[in-house]
């Protein structure tokens, strides 16, 4: 090395240590000076009310009630289909129609199954009402028989009595002789009974002039004449007695009065047996008209039972005129036909779907939540849609086994904006805590595994450790640790350490 190299060499060493020696000093210098003021901006913690939220991930769906899958509720061929996707339509809309000839068919025969029962059923009412009318007939025509039978058997007995009596008394007085004045009553019971003949012997003639033409019956003729022969035999009986009377007390007086006796008993035995006779006649012939109750009651019955085939065929007519309503495809709800399967020609089935029709106006949300998280809500809460919107909880389902999830129903206002399948985020409102103390959000750190805030108080930084509550994106609810009014950092508060000057500038 040379004498110009090694004079340089030793030159560049020497300002290097100046250049060290100057660096050294000015860190010195700077260790010595102030430390910054950091700049931050600060809020008041404030009392507010605050809701406490889950959020879940939801799809408008249509309402319940709000859609419908149309398909005949019975198998045929489809001969027009009048709407096609897109097209709007309103409840009770005729929108498709099967082949109507096999329903109509069975609906003519069923009115004709009812007409003919109807008029089966009229005719077993009316041979009823017939039946029952005459046997209440023949029940009544037997009742007054047994009625006069007993009146003409009492009269008949009461008559052959009163001769039996009269007859009895002739013959006391017969023995014990005859007084003035029993000549005058034996006298007046002459004449009533040649009075009682002459009306006797008038019916008699009257009762064979009317069998003569048929309108009386041998029977009552026969009555009569009995009558007569009653009649005469108390003329002989009141004309002996007359005689006798007159006559005076005789053995042929005695036994005339004796016989008297003897024939009006004879008379009175006649007339017990003629009434009962005739009683015992009347009353089989009630017997007989009451058997016919059976007969009777068997019409009642099949008049019921026609009754009751009429029902049968009125319903089945009304189920046949039913079913051929069925041919006919009515839109059960206002909306829009969102898709169409089937066309003209095709075959239609209940187990198939025809059209489907939704009501885009009235959708609700399906969202889905954590089992746990869904343990905090109820029906009836209401949730923060991210369209800005409010919703309602209407219902919550059971816990998906598969997914561990809940889906949750939400009733929305107006969805006119919106379609079904839209996705949309929902904020369920679980809690409310009324009048917390909150700071905004970003206030809150995490200093070693605890939440901090820094308050600044005097122009300097405070670390306070706060336990918190709800959080949302509106702030943090502060449970303790804090004041309300207190200045809490807002921004800067990153850079800053326990008791760092600070200087608080406007927001």
């Amino acid at each position: 090395m040379n004498q110009k190299a090694l004079a340089l060499s030793i030159s560049s060493f020497v300002f290097l240590g100046l250049l060290l020696g100057c660096s050294k000093k000015a860190t010195e210098e700077e260790a010595k000076a102030e430390p910054p003021v950091a700049v931050v901006t600060v809020t008041k913690a404030a009392r507010q009310d605050i809701e406490e939220t889950v959020t879940a991930q939801g799809t408008f769906q249509s309402a319940q009630g709000a859609a419908a899958k149309l398909a005949p509720q019975m198998a045929g061929r489809l001969v027009s289909v009048l709407v096609k996707e897109g097209d709007q339509v309103t409840a009770g809309q005729i929108l498709a129609s099967l082949d109507p000839r096999a329903l109509t068919a069975q609906t003519r025969s069923a009115e004709a199954g009812y007409r003919a029962s109807t008029a089966t059923a009229s005719q077993a009412q009316l041979a009823a009402r017939a039946a029952t009318s005459a046997q209440e007939s023949s029940v009544r025509v037997a009742q007054l028989a047994i009625d006069a039978a007993l009146v003409e058997r009492d009269g008949a007995i009461q008559a052959a009595q009163t001769s039996l009596n009269l007859a009895k008394t002739d013959l006391a007085k017969t023995l014990a002789g005859a007084r003035p004045q029993e000549i005058l009553q034996a006298q007046d019971a002459l004449r009533q009974a040649e009075a009682t003949r002459t009306r006797a012997a008038k019916e008699v003639e009257r009762q064979t002039f009317l069998q003569e033409k048929g309108v009386s019956a041998k029977r009552q003729v026969e009555d009569a004449q009995t009558a007569l022969t009653v009649a005469e035999a108390s003329v002989e009986s009141a004309s002996q007695t007359l005689e006798i009377l007159r006559a005076g007390a005789r053995q042929e007086d005695r036994e005339a009065g004796q016989l008297r006796v003897r024939q009006a008993e004879e008379v009175l035995s006649q007339a017990r047996k003629t009434g009962e006779a005739k009683l015992t006649q009347a009353q089989a012939q009630l017997r007989q008209a009451q058997k016919q109750t059976l007969a009777v009651a068997a019409k009642v019955q099949e008049a019921k039972a026609a009754q009751s085939g009429v029902g049968k065929a009125a319903a089945d007519m009304e189920t046949a005129r039913t079913q051929s309503d069925y041919a006919t495809l009515r839109a059960p709800l206002s909306g829009v036909v969102v898709r169409r399967l089937l066309n003209p020609g095709d075959m239609a089935d209940p187990a198939g779907t025809v059209l489907e029709i939704a009501n885009s106006r009235q959708l609700d949300i399906l969202a889905t939540l954590p089992a746990d998280e869904a343990l905090r809500v109820r029906p009836g809460q209401k949730a923060h849609l991210s369209s800005g919107e409010m919703a309602r909880v209407i219902s919550i389902g059971p816990v998906d086994p598969q997914t561990n999830l809940v889906t949750l129903r939400l009733q929305t206002g107006s969805s006119k904006s919106v379609r079904a399948g839209a996705f949309i985020l929902v904020k369920v409102v679980i809690r409310v805590a009324s009048q917390a103390l909150v700071v905004p959000k970003e206030c809150v750190l995490n200093h070693e595994g605890k939440s901090v805030v820094f308050v600044a108080s005097g122009g300097v930084a405070k670390m306070t450790p706060v336990t918190t509550g709800v959080e949302t994106d509106a702030g943090v609810e502060i449970r303790s640790g804090l004041a309300a009014g207190a200045q809490v950092i807002t921004l800067g508060q990153y850079e800053l350490s326990d008791g760092a000057k600070i200087k608080v500038e406007a927001p």
